[in-house]
């Protein structure tokens, strides 16, 4: 049996159509919240003291590595809701971190306590 060009082109068409919906349908599931979840730490730690020296100060982190602090890394420094600056890790050990001051909001101080999170970019 033959088919003739017009017919398979119809087929093959519909064919597309039917898997470019199939896709289509796939692409707009809903995504579990698992998913979303990170199943490594989360990018976060406690501030545990600031210590002042000449050149510059030092904001001692209670977390490291194990945390997902790596040398070189951007952290926001937040206070509850607020993000009061940011600074950079410039050395970090398993469960110890240390930052330099980048920048302040005005007439802010990072003090024990506050919270200094990995700044990331998320794609949606």
């Amino acid at each position: 049996m033959h088919l003739s060009p017009i017919s398979t082109l119809s087929k093959l068409a519909s064919l597309f159509l039917f898997g470019a919906m199939v896709a289509g349908s796939a692409v707009r599931a809903e995504v579990p919240a698992f998913v979303k979840e990170s199943l490594y730490s989360p990018y976060a730690a406690p501030v545990a003291s600031v210590v002042p020296t000449l050149a510059a100060d030092v904001v001692i982190i209670d977390g490291g590595l194990e945390q997902g602090l790596r040398l070189g890394m951007v952290c926001s420094i937040s206070r509850g809701l607020s993000s009061i600056g940011e600074l950079i890790i410039i050395e970090s050990q398993s469960d110890r971190a240390a930052g330099l001051i980048l920048e302040l909001v005005d007439d802010s101080t990072i003090q024990a306590g506050d919270i200094a999170r990995v700044k990331t970019i998320q794609n949606s």
